[in-house]
């Protein structure tokens, strides 16, 4: 059985390193620091694992090698990653002096626990295998302690909660970016931040529970412990290498983003709201704008053509850079037009007239012979589902409710004549 425990220990440690072998050499395919940053976040936690082998194996000599780095190591996981997540949902990111300050509660425990380094060997082993007499040691001991409490207990639960918040923030943000350039969003993989952050959440509190109620080293608990690391790193890893950054053009990366109305919501509104709104955004989002009002005008009237007589939003992967092309603009121009005129993202601007050209082939009896689906992708949608939400938010009802009362709308105009 303790044979079977060191293997089991050994595990996280090995697959750690592997993984973060494979993002070191597989950086070059993304162009940009994402990989490099979650290689080294891997690497973080290899050394985490290599440490929770050696107490396993309790090879105290060993430890006091590793004990003296091992808190700022840990203390340096959380940051990391939530640095990971910037990386893949900003805009050219790169590491800066700005994003050292993450790393100051790490550095702050690294020299407050530099007193460690001047134990003798004797003390240090018995100071880690907790063995040792607090009347020959004075208050050294309890300072080390003192100090791992702080970084252990407090320090890393702050960094959970603090860093959870930005995280979310920031998904929050990397989904309207997304909204506001692309009009289909099938074949943009967002969930992988949700699982990120539930995996790694996971990870922190049982991690958290086996330090706070002391069953570290009972056989089931560290069996448990182990198997559901080895399967949070792997399905982290593996998402990690498959993971690509997602650059948007004409987005600054502190660009902020304001939540605009959808279009069933821009429906609702008076006019009061609706300006207000619309004179928020303005006055927030694009007070530098250099566009005046009669070259605002001119877009909206090329966009809005661009939509009703060349009927571009039927296909499924339009961009708004291309149509920034087509109008021979920029994507932040069209983006700005589409905010301040109709208070919509430009997902749901594309989206509202894929709706209506929706309705108006549902309405028509000639297009009988065609499926929901295939009704969908007439009108521009690229999957069922979208276009069952995207419906039901634009009209209050699903599309098989609103054919079944054209169809029955038709029919008695049929009879009736």
């Amino acid at each position: 059985m303790e044979s079977f425990l060191t293997i089991l220990y050994t595990l996280p440690v090995y697959q750690c390193m592997v993984i973060a072998f494979l993002l070191f050499i597989s950086r070059s395919e993304t162009g940009g620091s994402s990989r490099i940053i979650f290689g080294v976040f891997y690497v973080f936690l290899s050394i985490y694992f290599g440490f929770n082998l050696l107490y396993r194996l309790k090879d105290f000599s060993a430890l006091t090698y590793l004990y003296y780095p091992i808190l700022p190591v840990i203390l340096c996981l959380i940051p990391t990653f939530y640095l990971y997540i910037l990386s893949v949902t900003r805009k050219n990111f790169r590491f800066n002096i700005r994003n050292a300050i993450h790393f100051l509660p790490a550095a702050a425990i690294l020299i407050l626990n530099t007193p460690f380094l001047f134990m003798t060997f004797a003390q240090k082993i018995g100071y880690l295998s907790f063995r040792f007499d607090l009347q020959r040691t004075g208050s050294l001991i309890p300072y080390l302690t003192i100090i791992y409490i702080i970084a252990i207990y407090l320090i890393v639960n702050i960094q959970l909660i603090f860093y959870l918040i930005l995280t979310l923030k920031q998904y929050r943000k990397h989904l309207l970016l997304i909204e506001n350039h692309y009009s289909s969003t099938e074949q943009i993989d967002t969930s992988w931040t949700r699982s990120f952050m539930i995996s790694f959440l996971i990870f922190f509190i049982f991690n958290n529970l086996l330090y706070f109620i002391g069953f570290s080293q009972h056989l089931i608990a560290g069996v448990l412990y182990t198997v559901s690391m080895l399967v949070i790193t792997l399905f982290a890893g593996m998402r990690g290498l498959k993971q690509k950054a997602i650059t948007i053009s004409g987005v600054e990366d502190n660009e902020d983003i304001p939540p605009l109305l959808s279009g069933e919501e821009a429906s609702e509104s008076d006019d009061l709201t609706t300006n207000i709104r619309k004179d928020k955004i303005s006055a927030i989002k694009y007070k530098g704008s250099p566009l005046t009002p009669e070259q605002k005008k001119q877009l909206a009237e090329d966009l809005e053509s661009l939509m009703k007589n060349e009927r571009i939003f039927i296909q499924s992967d339009l961009t708004i850079d291309q149509i920034a092309e087509r109008l021979k603009t920029n994507s932040k121009y069209i983006s700005q037009i589409i905010n301040e005129f109709y208070s919509q993202n430009y997902y749901h601007y594309i989206n509202s007239y894929r709706i209506q050209e929706a309705k108006s082939l549902m309405t028509d009896p000639a297009n009988d012979k065609y499926s929901i689906l295939g009704i969908s992708n007439i009108a521009g949608f690229a999957s069922k589902s979208t276009f069952n939400t995207a419906f039901r938010k634009f009209t209050g009802t699903t599309p098989s409710e609103f054919r079944n009362n054209a169809l029955s709308v038709n029919s008695k105009d049929r009879e009736n004549a």
